[in-house]
This record gives structure tokens, C-alpha cells and sequence, in this order.
């Protein structure tokens, strides 16, 4: 048997970012190079939004046998930044190991938000994928990001994958990986002395053990008592110069979170708003913008 070597990737992102299809295509470009890989997702009935895990692992010697979740991962890619704030993302994160943030924060900025001896990898994804990719999905972008700071897989094992799953996209999702390579900033995170306590402002539904069998949640206790808002990275702004008030974005919403204010004003209950930017897409007016950030 050859000497084991296994690489363990975690993916924090949300609902429509890509995080599992990060996770397919660096399994699939591992296994270009002959290695042994696997990919797999960890998520409910999210929605779009909604916080997500996918994992990988990675054997240069032999079989994967394992098929749990990666609770002690070497790597940890997010792809949201304001999942930092919500989520314990470095949770279990080995020693020696690295983490790398899509964030328009610097490295120096981002430091101060974590303690532990690892690699820290910061670059603007979301900015780079919608300069070269029109959207605001930063997955591809960030393999880029990967490949820079672990050296995990090669960047030329990634062209395959991408035309299989991009066909005449491929070249610039490509080119979208290649501008992460090129531009992430990495640093040592070596802070010594007592851990710093981080609380993160987490609101869980009930789990379905906690459920009966075959009932509906229809009380205090159900989706609606939880601040499905802090899943956006954007949130919609209205221009009430050119709004006319036709209602399309309330028509329009699949949260049903869009509605007439007093004045008669379209505005939107960023309590639960996910930033789909589904209402700015069908105002035919264009009064309605995404900004980043949760208001």
C-alpha cells in the first residue's frame, strides 16, 4: 500500500453560490491527476440563500473508505463573507492547515477575526466573478483561490472539468479561476496566547427529530420567526424617482417580503429578504439597484 496522504476540504457557502459544484469540480480535477477523491454536499430543504457545507477529500495513496462529514478539515474555503459573522467557520481546523475567504477585507483586517496557526488566503471574489462572469457566483472563482494557497490540485487539471460542466462558459470561468490565483493575498495567522471567544448570532429551526410525524409547523416555532435576512450578501434599494408603483417586485418575490409602505412606496422587510435580486430583475423601470451588504 502507498503511504496515505489525505487532504480534507470543508466549503461554507449559501444556497445557489456553487459551493457543491466547487466541490464536484475539485473532486473531478483530483481524480484527473489519478488520485483518489470524493464529493459530497450537507444540506436540508434550503433555499436559495440559506447556509450550505459541501466537502472533499483528497488520497494520492489509497481508496477513500471514510463517508462522514470532514469535521477536522486541512482546508476551509468561504465563499460568503457574511457567513464569518454566523457560522464558527473554523471550526476543527487543523493546525498547519489554511483558510481562505472571499472578503473585500484585507488580510490584516480579517487577522483580527481569528486565532490559530494557519495559512489565511483573502481575496475579492464576488468582485472578480462579476467582472468576468456577469453573476455574483464566486465558486469557480474561488478553486482559484484553493489551488494558490494549498497547492490541494493543479490549475491545469481544472480546464477538463470546467468544459464538462460549462461547455462555451468554461474559458471564462476559467480565466475567472486563473484572476483568483493571481491575485489572493496569503499570510500566516501565528497569533499566540489564550484563544479569543467569538459569539455568532445564529438562529436555528427546529430539527426534524424535533418534529412529530407528518405534522406542519405552523406557530411560534416555524421559518418565519427566524431572520432568514442575514443569508443575503446584497440587499435591494429602491429609487422612488423611477419607481411607478406597478407592484411587479411584490408580484414578483418568492419570499413574499415586498409591500406598500403608508405612502404607497414599494419597499422591501429585510428581516427576510435573502437578496435574490429577483425583484430588480423584473422591475422593467429599473428602480430598484443591489447594494452590497445586509441592511
Amino acid at each position: 500500500m502507498k503511504q496515505d496522504k489525505t487532504i480534507e476540504i470543508r466549503w461554507h457557502g449559501r444556497g445557489g453560490q456553487g459551493a457543491v459544484t466547487s466541490a464536484e469540480l475539485t473532486a473531478l480535477a483530483a481524480i484527473h491527476e489519478g488520485k483518489f477523491a470524493q464529493a459530497f454536499p450537507s444540506f436540508g430543504p434550503e433555499r436559495r440563500g440559506a447556509p450550505v457545507l459541501a466537502f472533499n477529500r483528497i488520497s494520492s495513496g489509497n481508496p477513500i473508505r471514510v463517508r462522514s462529514g470532514v469535521t477536522k478539515p486541512d482546508i476551509v474555503v468561504v465563499l460568503d463573507p457574511g457567513l464569518v459573522t454566523l457560522i464558527n467557520v473554523t471550526d476543527g481546523l487543523k493546525p498547519g492547515g489554511a483558510l481562505i475567504v472571499n472578503s473585500t477585507k484585507s488580510v490584516e483586517e480579517l487577522q483580527q477575526e481569528f486565532t490559530g496557526d494557519w495559512k489565511l488566503g483573502v481575496v475579492d471574489a464576488t468582485s472578480i466573478a462579476r467582472e468576468l462572469l456577469k453573476v455574483n457566483i464566486v465558486n469557480t472563482t474561488m478553486l482559484g483561490a484553493l489551488i494558490k494557497v494549498t497547492g490541494a490540485i493543479k490549475l491545469e487539471s481544472l480546464e477538463e472539468p470546467l468544459k464538462e460542466r460549462f461547455g462555451a462558459r468554461a474559458r471564462s470561468n476559467f480565466e475567472a479561476c486563473m484572476k483568483a490565483y493571481n491575485s489572493i493575498v496569503i499570510s500566516e495567522i501565528t497569533t499566540s496566547g489564550p484563544k479569543k471567544e467569538k459569539s455568532f448570532k445564529t438562529e436555528k429551526a427546529l430539527s426534524w427529530k424535533d418534529l412529530k410525524v407528518g405534522c406542519i409547523v405552523t406557530e411560534a416555532g416555524n421559518t418565519k420567526q427566524f431572520r432568514t435576512g442575514d443569508w443575503k450578501s446584497q440587499h435591494p434599494v429602491w429609487d422612488d424617482a423611477k419607481c411607478i408603483k406597478c407592484g411587479i417586485c411584490s408580484l414578483f418575490c418568492p419570499e413574499g417580503c415586498v409591500s406598500q409602505d403608508k405612502d404607497g412606496k414599494f419597499r422591501g422587510n429585510m428581516y427576510y429578504c435573502k437578496g435574490c435580486g429577483i425583484c430588480s430583475h423584473e422591475c422593467w423601470p429599473q428602480a430598484i439597484s443591489m447594494v452590497e451588504g445586509v441592511e
